[in-house]
């Protein structure tokens, strides 16, 4: 494919040619000027000289030809070149032998058609020359020229220079026509190379393109629509492999082919075509929402569709989930009971209003629109306004944000608002709602003086300030607490009647509202006709009541214990604020009725506590006496038989001694063991009985010097083993020294048994940092696993196998038997291999604090 010159390089070409042109015309013209003279003056003949005229006319006609455009470049070619051929072909003639100048000159002019001229004027000037060099050659030949005169001078120097330098002219600039030309090869060669790389960068751009673009691509062919080749993405889109869909048209990507259609016709006349919406037909049969772009390529020789398809399914979805979400939104903020509204967060301008009643401000939608929330009296205050907005510009929403509103009509309303911070259009804006809370905060001030009315008082008192704020409160006649005995009859507690306290009586509740109050849980109402229902009903037929709500006090059981009611004369619409402000003072009154019957139960028990006390006594004496009874049938009954046993076991063995074999020794050894072990248990079961019995005597005791006398004896039972023990000095406590001591030998006594093993052992006896009536017994023995703890202190009961460590478990019960008679506490913890502390107080937590106060 040639590229066409640019306009610029034809116009300097044509230029260059009539420059050259024009110098050859002005050479001929003054060659043959100059030459005039010298032919005339020469004489040999005249139409020699006129020849010579014709010749310079020709130059200078050329010459102004092309000077003032009247002709074409060719044009002036064509009268120079085929003049000079006639007027040289005329010169020969006059000369009267080919042999003359002419001849060159001819061939000058062929020479100037060849290079100015086509094809067709350079052939027909060579057969003009040929032809007109032969007439004349054959016209000499036959002698019918005159004869020649070939004697030579400055007009034949002169005429053959002028056509040396024509010709010399032609030839420099045919040279330079070819460089031109050339030259202009090798840029277009250039041009080209540079336009095939640049065009096989765009061909590999655009196939990276086509092979890594995210979107499904299809290459067909304009002219029968196969196609030709489809990247990843389609396949992975589509389910096709490109194996399957090359070399067929797209009608098996169409889910309707009504769609195809209307496609290929608007392309055809667009050629071009953006986000057409359809439907797409995977590979499995599925459809898809697709929107298609294509475009026709120009290009005659390799002419392409390209398309390019986007799933749109997600959009699709999106969008509609979005236009359901905004009419969700249009529906509850145009449908919705509160009052609602949308304004500019800048101004405060009204930008939306719902269409539900303002209960708030009393405006209509119309009144609202070019007006600002402080123009119609949302806000009072600029600066209240100012200090919301930041407010909500800072936390993004703001619940429950009480302000006081100015109704159209001028007076002051309590609203509460809701707001949120939305975007509208890339413009901050406020949805807000708000809700007329003045007859809340009417509600909340009654609430709160009549719970500040009533908490001032307690006992009788209270239900006399009771009834008279609920009597305020609800606007009743009469207001009546009253209290259900076990006679069930009720005796009131309170009476207001008639803006002033009366006095208290006492009622059958049977065939009176009472009646039915105290069978329901729930409020017992009659809004009117209450003297027609219960005309017999003596307190209401001295109240002529006509209207009754009353409400049963129950105690945690659900039993009924009361009655509150209240009476009008007049017939009343029962509302809900009555309702519960009835619920509040019921609620009330039933906490300080369970109060009141509790007072008169604990005074009824402290009444009769001395009694209670004696007789409590009696059986505890009672079960200390089975007690000594027990603990002596267990020293006399048990111990003899058990004696008996050990005794004759000991004997047999004596006599049988050399004639048992080793089992049955074990067995005889076996025995004696489990009758020394039953000796062992019945001995600190007595112990543990005599620890409960006897009077105390509680003198202060140096529980120091008490360990310190307990491990010294337990070194001199044990002298081969080595132990350590701190006790620290001055541990005293008011105590019974006996029983003191036997719970120090048996804490220490087993801190020197689970010690045994230690190769340093080491125990502590001490007090208990910040609590001067509490001490410690800490050994760095084996410990025990605290899972196992709430079995320390119970009779019978170890944490160590018998084979580990011999004991009844019967130690610690009565450490925990001694401390608890003297009014303490005791506990243990342990770590398994890292030792044991036990703490333990010999005295009541009362008599230390009295210690501690009076040290101070």
């Amino acid at each position: 494919m040639t590229t066409p010159k640019p306009p610029t390089t034809a116009h300097s070409e044509a230029n260059h040619i009539r420059a050259t042109l024009q110098a050859i015309a002005l050479l001929i013209g003054v060659t043959a000027t100059v030459l005039m003279p010298l032919v005339y003056l020469t004489g040999n003949s005249v139409l020699e000289t006129i020849v010579t005229a014709t010749i310079a006319g020709i130059g200078w006609g050329s010459l102004w030809l092309l000077r003032r455009g009247c002709t074409t470049t060719t044009q002036t070619s064509l009268f120079m070149v085929f003049g000079v051929m006639t007027a040289a072909s005329l010169e020969i003639l006059v000369f009267g032998s080919v042999r003359a100048g002419g001849g060159f000159v001819i061939v000058a002019a062929v020479a100037g058609a060849g290079v100015f001229l086509g094809r067709r004027a350079l052939i027909g000037s060579v057969v003009y020359g040929i032809t007109s060099l032969g007439l004349i050659t054959l016209a000499e030949q036959r002698g019918l020229l005159v004869t020649p005169n070939f004697n030579v001078g400055t007009k034949v120097w002169v005429t053959h220079s002028a056509v040396l330098v024509v010709v010399a002219v032609l030839v420099f600039y045919s040279r330079s026509r070819a460089r031109a030309a050339y030259q202009q090869q090798a840029d277009e060669l250039a041009l080209r190379k540079r336009t095939e790389q640049e065009r096989d960068r765009s061909m590999e751009r655009f196939g990276r393109i086509f092979r890594t673009s995210p979107s499904p691509m299809v290459a067909q062919s304009a002219r029968n629509g196969v196609i030709l080749d489809v990247n990843p993405a389609f396949e992975r889109c589509y389910g096709y492999t490109s194996a399957q869909v090359l070399g067929h048209d797209d009608s098996m990507l169409w889910a309707e082919p009504g769609q195809r259609a209307v496609f290929l016709q608007q392309l055809i006349e667009h050629r071009k075509i953006q986000h057409f919406d359809c439907i797409g037909l995977r590979s499995d049969g599925s459809t898809f929402n697709a929107s298609v772009s294509s475009e026709m390529g120009n290009d005659p020789q390799d002419k392409l569709i390209i398309t390019t398809i986007a799933d749109v399914s997600a959009q699709i979805a999106s969008l509609e989930r979005l236009r359901r979400s905004e009419e969700r939104f249009s529906k509850a903020f145009n449908f919705s009971p509160l009052n609602m509204t949308i304004t500019r967060m800048s101004d405060g301008s009204f930008v939306e209003v719902n269409r539900t009643e303002d209960r708030v401000q009393g405006y209509q939608t119309a009144d609202l629109r070019g007006k600002t929330t402080l123009d119609v009296g949302a806000w009072l205050d600029a600066r209240e306004r100012d200090a919301f907005v930041a407010r909500l510009r800072r936390e993004g929403r703001v619940n429950g944000h009480d302000i006081r509103m100015r109704h159209r009509d001028g007076t002051i309303v309590d609203t509460r608002l809701w707001a949120v911070a939305i975007d509208i259009d890339g413009e901050e804006c406020i949805l807000s709602c708000t809700v007329n809370i003045s007859e809340e905060k009417r509600r909340e001030a009654l609430l709160l003086g009549v719970a500040r009315g009533m908490t001032a008082e307690t006992g009788k008192a209270f239900f006399g300030a009771l009834t008279r704020h609920m009597a305020l409160a609800m606007g009743a006649d009469v207001v009546v607490m009253g209290e259900l005995r076990a006679d069930q009859r009720v005796h009131t507690l309170s009476v207001w009647k008639d803006g002033a306290p009366s006095d208290n009586f006492v009622y059958e509740a049977d065939g009176s509202p009472c009646s039915q109050t105290l069978a329901q849980a729930s409020l017992c109402v009659h809004e009117n006709g209450l003297s027609q229902r219960f005309p017999g009903e003596a307190p209401l037929v001295g109240v002529r009541a006509e209207a009754y709500v009353g409400q049963s006090l129950r105690d945690e059981d659900g039993m009924p214990i009361g009655v509150l009611k209240a009476l009008w004369r007049q017939p009343i619409a029962l509302t809900t604020e009555m309702q519960a402000l009835m619920s509040i003072f019921a609620s009330r009154a039933t906490a300080e009725l369970v109060r009141l019957q509790r007072d008169r139960e604990i005074n009824h028990l402290n009444a009769t506590l001395e009694q209670r006390v004696s007789l409590r006594t009696a059986e505890l004496q009672k079960l200390n006496a089975e007690l000594d009874s027990f603990a002596y049938s267990v020293s006399h009954d048990l111990k003899s038989p058990l004696r008996a046993i050990d005794g004759f076991t000991r004997l047999l063995g004596e006599q049988l001694e050399g004639r048992l074999q080793p089992d049955e020794e074990q067995l005889f050894e076996r025995v004696l063991a489990s009758t020394q072990r039953m000796s062992t248990l019945i001995a600190d079961l007595l112990a543990l009985a005599r620890v409960s019995q006897g009077k105390m005597e509680l003198v202060h005791t140096d529980l120091s010097a008490m360990a310190e006398q307990v491990l010294t004896g337990e070194r001199a039972r044990q002298p081969d083993r080595p132990l350590r023990w701190h006790i620290e000095p001055g541990l005293l406590s008011p105590c019974d020294a006996r029983l003191a001591r036997i719970a120090l030998e048996n804490l220490l006594g087993n801190a020197v048994k689970y010690t045994r093993d230690q190769p340093d052992p080491l125990i502590e006896v001490g007090r208990v940092p910040g609590t001067p009536g509490e001490f410690f017994v800490r050994d760095n023995g084996v410990g025990f696993n605290m899972a196992y703890a709430d079995k320390l202190f119970k009779p019978f009961q170890r944490l160590h196998m018998p084979s580990e460590f011999e004991g009844t478990g019967i130690g610690l019960a009565t450490v925990r038997r001694i401390v608890e008679r003297h009014g303490g506490s005791i506990s243990g913890a342990a770590q398994v291999g890292q030792g044991a502390e036990f703490r333990f107080s010999l005295e009541r937590p009362c008599v230390q604090a009295v210690q501690i106060e009076a040290a101070a």
